[in-house]
């Protein structure tokens, strides 16, 4: 890794937006200072002098003017290198998901998380389906389908070490996925302003081998039907 200022990956696809990050921040600072300089000399080159008056440029001519549409080419062609390195991130995030071994439900809520395991037959809804209030759990090396949903206002679900960051709506359900590769414990914050407790939107991943995913699972539901 050329910078070491991100967490950790854990995920398959943390190696490629960790690299269009990096492309974006080397793309936009070769041409920051490369604007600063020009504005720095263009400063002290045509700076107050005695007996030069200030000339008053209205920039309609085309001496001018094509300087402004020369940045604007820049620009566009900076945008259309970062659509053009994006896309086939995009694609294996937005587009193509795959198939998945475990479906969760997220429900965001100011100002927390809620994570709905369905029972047997795929319900939500049923006594049977398991909820955890601020712990995700999920079993190492397995691609995980997250459907996201919010019941007041849009929050953002982000998963850092992940590399995993979407948008969550009311009213509406919104499919993600996203997998691992290394047991531990991780974090999970709201990444969208929402309201005053916006900051203490946060939750925990716990990313588990096989058999400590199953024995969670049984313990919460014990939990949840009296010790049954």
């Amino acid at each position: 890794m050329l910078f070491n200022y991100l967490p950790e990956g854990i995920s398959s696809f943390s190696g490629d937006i960790d690299s269009l990050i990096h492309f974006i921040y080397l793309l936009t600072a070769f041409f920051f200072f490369l604007f600063e300089g020009s504005l720095i000399f263009i400063i002290l080159r045509y700076r107050q002098k005695k007996g030069v008056k200030a000339e008053h440029v209205r920039g309609e001519k085309w001496a001018e003017l094509k300087w402004v549409l020369a940045f604007v080419f820049v620009i566009m062609c900076l945008d259309f290198a970062i659509d053009m390195r994006s896309t086939k991130v995009w694609d294996m995030l937005k587009v193509n998901l795959p198939a998945t071994d475990v479906d969760i439900k997220v429900v965001a809520k100011q100002f927390d998380w809620t994570f709905i395991y369905p029972d047997k037959n795929g319900s939500y809804d049923s006594a049977d389906a398991l909820s955890s209030y601020r712990e995700l759990h999920v079993p190492v090396g397995k691609k995980i389908h997250v459907i996201l949903t919010s019941k007041d206002v849009i929050h953002d679900f982000f998963l850092p070490e992940v590399r995993l960051k979407q948008d969550v709506m009311p009213g509406r359900e919104i499919n993600a996925w996203f997998d691992t590769t290394k047991v531990g414990t991780y974090h999970i914050v709201c990444n969208e302003l929402c309201g005053f407790g916006h900051t203490r939107m946060l939750a925990v991943l716990h990313v588990d081998d096989e058999k400590t995913y199953e024995n969670w699972k049984i313990q919460l539901y014990k939990q949840m039907h009296g010790g049954v």
